[in-house]
């Protein structure tokens, strides 16, 4: 093999590792719980064992985020519910759910077992109600900002899952959850979330592979004068 043919061998080898994707990664955390949540108080779990989650160690940002929460018992168009991430990410699961107007009371089911994906077929505020049962499956968050006290189901939805995308996942996550309204109370029996990395781009890989070529290129051109 000649020189010239060799440096651009070399060459194709330093851009494939430099172009090359690495697969994407996937974590879970959960915390079990098992507390009421305060009645009628707008602190609710403020402070209260196992709403946070300390995340460390991960390398890469967030390319999806699914979230796990299991409450029982209660009503459920009384709960307004946020997850929020050192990170700047923020996302309200629920929002007074199927509360239409003022001094609307919402569903009056007793609980949530389900999973919130941003991809989910359906609104978690409009689910319809679900005849005093447990609401199951996998929905998507409520993502309305609006006071609870005043919330409608026209509200514009822009707390997502979605908001967590591109940022690194290291640090405290909390889950906070408040009961509006008196009686029916409601307990967090456990929760968690999974999300998805894809590492950042290879760039320092891709300098030192270019790097490398600019000096074989030089060196090569620095022979062909003698």
């Amino acid at each position: 093999m000649t020189k010239v043919k060799l440096i651009l061998t070399l060459a194709a080898g330093l851009l494939l590792v430099a172009t090359g994707a690495r697969g994407q990664s996937f974590y879970t955390y959960s915390n079990s719980v098992n507390m009421d949540i305060p009645d009628a108080t707008t602190t609710g779990t403020s402070g209260m064992p196992g709403t946070t989650i300390a995340v460390s160690g991960v390398e890469g940002a967030i390319s999806g985020l699914t979230v796990f929460l299991d409450i029982s018992g209660g009503y459920n168009g009384d709960l307004f519910g946020y997850l929020q991430g050192d990170n700047g990410g923020y996302t309200v699961l629920l929002n007074r759910v199927g509360k239409p107007a003022n001094f609307g009371t919402g569903y009056a089911d007793a609980g949530f077992n389900v999973t919130f994906s941003d991809g989910a077929a359906g609104d978690i505020h409009l689910y319809g109600g679900n005849g005093g049962y447990p609401l199951t499956g996998t929905w998507q968050p409520d993502g309305r900002q609006t006071l609870p006290q005043l919330v409608l189901a026209t509200d514009p939805r822009t707390a997502m899952l979605s908001s967590f995308d591109n940022l690194s996942p290291n640090g405290t996550w909390t889950l906070f959850l408040s009961d509006l309204a008196n009686e029916n109370v409601s307990k967090l029996v456990d929760w968690g979330f999974e999300f998805e990395t894809v590492p950042e781009p290879a760039t320092i890989q891709f300098l030192a592979a270019f790097g490398g070529l600019a000096a074989a290129g030089a060196w090569w051109r620095r022979r062909k004068m003698f």
